[in-house]
């Protein structure tokens, strides 16, 4: 690059630096990297993509990491499922009006007056969006949205359900680049249907039966080689793209037909979220295992999820005794990958370690443990007319400022402390919101009401109501929530801008 005039300053830009690497390639490293360190997180992300050296110099230092964590990332709200309804909802903080409001109902969006509607993923910034005319692409903050076509799939005796959207994760880093990414991941191989015999007629047709269903199920799984359905927003199609597997397989596929929570057996069934963290994507998948999957080198990994003890018992909103059941949930926050475990009101959080460069066994260390059955003391509370200011509500027009929601707890509680009820509804517990992106703080729902719960000092922070009102206190039995999405504002996208028409 030629030198500057006297007095003037010039800015680097990756394209000089591209066409300063032959030159650039005798540096040392250390000199290289604090070359490197001086992009923006986009830029830097160009920078590594230029040969093999430079992307081994950022990744070994954590160059883009530590950039990337200069970007803001505040926390704007809750999207919300809500079990049997397949409806959506926006819990967000209560904020000053401002010019420039987000729109958490997406109001902008076709076919929102129809009855089924729910958010599918979320991705800094960007929602995969369902309802009755179709799926979307959108960006709440710049009202911007694009329809996404149904992948390409095998047919199925359920096919024509919607449940195959459960596993379609959205990919977008705008530190890397404004383009996204839809991923869809197959579903097992279905279990043969047992043949219908009249007394008297042949076996022939029960034994082949067997030996069809033994062979599938005994198939590993996920297989050694691992066809996904990738959208790309650059190419504007579905392109088949098969990933490699590091290491063994998780379980079998008999074993992923016995999961009660896979997306294509019940309507009620659980979201399995992702992850993007580190250039790689996790997967909560079916059976409870995790897949760290890389799109630039096409492999993956299954990481299993921690050993837990899934039994326990407790007592229902009749009073009876009654079996909890283990829910885990994948999350991000401010020191990476982290596992949540509830079981009635036990909560156990892990956090995933693992070291930049490629770790062919990563461990879940137990960072944090409590019982919260005090929720359920502040519920009563709620009810008896000793009411806490709420910060959040539902539904509301999230407006935008420049710290996001204040988290400070000045006004939390401690968790700790008896609790004056005999009585704890078990068969309700607790619902796991999600996490704050960069502080630990837990968001957690509890017999219609939502707090977040600090990891530090496990103090409680009452929010509001994430529930809609028409989910009475009769509904004692009903499990409200389904699913849940952090989100976390970008004004940043390259959507169609044609949509912006409708932001009057």
């Amino acid at each position: 690059m030629p030198p500057s005039p006297a007095g003037s300053t010039q800015t680097l830009t990756p394209q000089h630096v591209a066409d300063s690497q032959p030159a650039m390639e005798n540096l040392p490293d250390e000199l290289l990297a604090d070359i490197l360190r001086s992009f923006p997180p986009r830029s830097l992300a160009v920078c590594r993509s230029v040969c093999k050296h430079w992307c081994a110099v950022v990744d070994a230092r954590g160059l883009l990491l530590a950039v990337a964590r200069q970007v803001p990332c505040s926390l704007h709200g809750i999207y919300v499922n809500y079990a049997m309804m397949r409806r959506s909802r926006f819990f967000s903080r209560v904020a000053p009006r401002t010019t420039s409001p987000i729109d958490g109902m997406l109001s902008f969006l076709p076919g929102q007056l129809m009855r089924y509607r729910s958010v599918l993923d979320h991705r800094n910034g960007l929602l995969l969006y369902e309802n009755s005319q179709g799926m979307y692409v959108c960006n709440p903050a710049t009202r911007r949205w694009a329809t996404l076509s149904e992948p390409p799939r095998t047919e199925t005796s359920y096919s024509h359900l919607f449940f195959y959207r459960h596993r379609m994760y959205l990919m977008f880093d705008p530190t890397m680049s404004l383009h996204y990414n839809v991923l869809f991941f197959p579903d097992v191989p279905e279990k043969p249907k047992p043949p219908h015999l009249q007394p008297g007629e042949s076996q022939i047709s029960r034994a082949d039966y067997e030996h069809e269903r033994n062979s599938l199920g005994s198939m590993e799984w996920p297989p050694y080689i691992y066809p996904l359905q990738v959208f790309s927003s650059k190419t504007g199609r579905w392109e088949e793209k098969q990933f490699i597997r590091e290491g063994d397989a998780a379980v079998t596929v008999s074993d992923v037909w016995l999961d009660a929570l896979a997306p294509s057996s019940s309507r009620n069934s659980l979201q399995r979220h992702a992850v993007h963290w580190r250039a790689s994507f996790y997967v909560h998948c079916d059976s409870g295992f995790i897949m760290r999957l890389s799109l630039e080198k096409q492999n993956y990994l299954v990481i299993k999820t921690p050993k837990l003890d899934t039994t326990g018992f407790g007592v229902d909103a009749t009073g009876r005794e009654t079996h909890l059941t283990t829910y885990g949930y994948l999350g991000k926050s401010k020191h990476g990958v982290y596992y949540t475990t509830l079981c009635g009101y036990t909560l156990q959080v892990w956090v995933l370690c693992e070291t930049l460069e490629s770790c062919q066994t990563p461990e879940w260390e137990l960072k944090h443990q409590a019982n919260l059955t005090n929720l359920n003391l502040h519920h009563d509370q709620h009810l008896r007319g000793e009411r806490y200011e709420k910060c959040w509500i539902l539904n509301g027009r999230s407006e935008e400022s420049e710290h996001g929601w204040d988290s400070s707890d000045d006004s939390a509680i401690d968790l700790e402390g008896g609790s004056d009820m005999d009585y704890k509804d078990y068969h309700f517990a607790v619902d796991f919101l999600g996490y704050h992106p960069y502080k630990e703080i837990a968001f957690l729902g509890n017999r219609f009401q939502g707090f977040a719960y600090y990891l530090e000092n496990s103090k409680l922070k009452y929010l509001g109501s994430p529930y809609p009102p028409y989910l009475g206190n009769r509904d004692y039995g009903l499990r409200p929530i389904l699913e849940s999405f952090i989100y976390t504002p970008c004004m940043d996208d390259l959507l169609p801008i044609q949509n912006d028409a409708m932001m009057s």
